[in-house]
């Protein structure tokens, strides 16, 4: 189980290649974010989790200061770096060793940050070409999801983000060999 978890974990990782993406909430305010409370990964393939959503990772709280790293997120499949202003996730892991580097109709990957600041707008930017399909959108407080699993045994599969935050998700035509051949990163500004 440990060696398909793994190589699932790795298609979790996100390069941005293409599309610019935004989303906006109602209210809030603007400040500096101090405190990542909570960062969760869903990943759900038609082969690997049988179609349904499996928690691959849950971190949290982690204190923001310049460049500071989820060191751990996924099993350091992917960088996660978080600043005042802003989320860049970058691939780490090697592709030959990843099981999906296309993502069919079959493949989400949902990443869920909640901060402890409201978040005003986010936006995935630095695009380069069409092989990256992915959303931003902002949630509201106090909402609560939940995957079928986990990948390993012990980690929630229930979670509620009191504050709201980012809902990152990454889908069907996506192609990390592609992505990753043009090199950069993901990032998410925010107010």
């Amino acid at each position: 189980m440990r060696k398909i978890w793994i190589a699932v974990a790795a298609v979790a990782a996100v390069v941005i290649a293409g599309g610019v993406v935004r989303g906006f909430a109602s209210g809030g305010h603007h400040g500096s974010v101090q405190t990542l409370i909570k960062a969760v990964n869903f990943f759900q393939n038609g082969e690997f989790t049988g179609g349904a959503p499996l928690t691959v990772d849950a971190q949290g709280p982690v204190e923001i200061s310049d460049g500071v790293e989820l060191p751990s997120y996924a099993f350091n499949v992917y960088s996660v770096d978080a600043t005042g202003n802003s989320l860049t996730m970058t691939l780490i892991a090697e592709l030959d060793k990843l099981a999906v580097t296309m993502y069919d109709d079959t493949t989400i990957d949902q990443y869920w940050y909640a901060f402890d600041t409201p978040i005003k707008s986010a936006e995935i930017s630095d695009a380069t070409d069409d092989n990256f399909a992915a959303t931003v959108e902002l949630f509201d407080a106090g909402l609560s999801v939940s995957s079928v699993g986990a990948f390993v045994d012990g980690l929630p599969t229930d979670f509620t983000f009191e504050n709201g935050g980012i809902l990152i998700t990454i889908g069907e035509g996506t192609n990390l060999e592609a992505i990753s051949a043009n090199g950069g990163s993901l990032t998410v500004d925010f107010e």
